[in-house]
């Protein structure tokens, strides 16, 4: 997504409509709130999910346009009154970009393995509580303290 100062015509605005979408899947699929991202053999695994957030990490800084244009919009006073919007988008594209090299490389270095790993250790141990919390009809730990698991509200539902 770009800030515009110039005209653009049809071909830019589909371009920045994509961006905006892919960007709103990427924050959907890191919060994990669509069964249907989560299975995405695209996004599920960190390998294709970096090249793809590289990917549109270069695309924005391209579509971004933040190029002075002429010597004195070089000042740094000049870049923060006038392209301010545009320098927040440029430094987002960048990070885009470095977490998509980021997930690239724990990727191939089996960082997710051992993600899953963890995260199904967690999963387990939670598990074996509540069963452990059923069988003696418990609602509480040792210290009388309500037991609230990771993605519920206090009321027993799960937080949206």
């Amino acid at each position: 997504v770009s800030v515009v100062y110039l005209p653009f015509d049809f071909v830019e605005l589909l371009l920045k409509l994509f961006v905006a979408s892919f960007c709103v899947m990427f924050i959907m699929n890191e919060l994990e709130t669509s069964k249907i991202l989560r299975d995405s053999p695209l996004l599920w695994n960190w390998v294709p999910r970096g090249y793809f957030y590289a990917f549109v990490g270069v695309v924005s800084v391209e579509e971004n346009n933040l190029k002075p244009r002429n010597a004195s919009e070089y000042s740094f006073a000049a870049l923060t009154s006038s392209y301010s919007s545009a320098m927040f988008i440029e430094v987002a594209s960048w990070m885009m970009f470095v977490l998509g090299v980021l997930y690239i490389i724990f990727g191939l270095l089996f960082g997710q393995r051992y993600h899953n790993k963890l995260r199904e250790d967690y999963n387990n141990r939670v598990t074996e509580r509540r069963r452990m919390l059923g069988e003696s009809g418990l609602r509480s730990n040792s210290f009388n303290i309500p037991i609230q698991h990771y993605g519920e509200s206090k009321q027993g539902g799960v937080m949206s």
